[in-house]
């Protein structure tokens, strides 16, 4: 089996990118920057197709548009929650499955949008305790499922393959720098 090419991507990482953040020298905190990386690239992936959909004429006037503001609304959610899910995976899930990199990638994804789905009730929990809404508190994990359901509904497609092939480059760049 091939081995991915690598070597250019742990340069810019290391030299530009993540591998400058504190403790990415750490495995389980590279790892949690990976899959915020992730999380973002797949946010900016759907509001292209999004956007790409309108533009061609597959989704209606305007459809496109809206769920371009919805890839940048939950940004502040998804990145913040994957790097914590990142992390979490890295840490509890065994380093001798086989294919440890794509499916530690996939239960990031998947723990992205359980995570996602805790914060969006917090922050509505919150935002109606404290008077910023007139929304009631005990209404907030309906209100937060409901949003969060349709972002998992329209953004699985693009969620978990790109979680499973950022598990999988992570996993070579961390074994080449060995």
């Amino acid at each position: 089996m091939r081995s991915l090419p690598t070597d250019p991507l742990h340069h810019a990482c290391t030299r530009y990118g993540p591998g400058r953040l504190p403790g990415a020298d750490r495995p389980d905190v590279g790892a949690g920057y990976a899959a915020a990386s992730a999380a973002l690239a797949a946010s900016f992936l759907f509001a292209a197709v999004a956007i790409g959909g309108e533009t061609i004429g597959v989704l209606s006037s305007n459809d496109g548009l809206v769920w371009f503001a919805f890839a940048g609304l939950a940004v502040p959610v998804v990145v913040p929650t994957a790097l914590v899910a990142g992390i979490v995976v890295w840490r509890l899930l065994p380093s001798n499955i086989p294919f440890f990199g794509p499916v530690a990638g996939l239960l990031g994804t998947l723990g992205t949008y359980v995570g996602s789905l805790l914060t969006v009730t917090l922050i509505l929990a919150a935002a109606a305790a404290l008077g910023l809404s007139d929304a009631d508190p005990v209404n907030a994990p309906a209100i937060s499922f409901g949003a969060v359901g349709l972002g998992f509904i329209i953004t699985w497609w693009v969620a978990f393959p790109v979680g499973a092939v950022s598990g999988a480059v992570y996993t070579a760049v961390i074994q080449k720098s060995e």
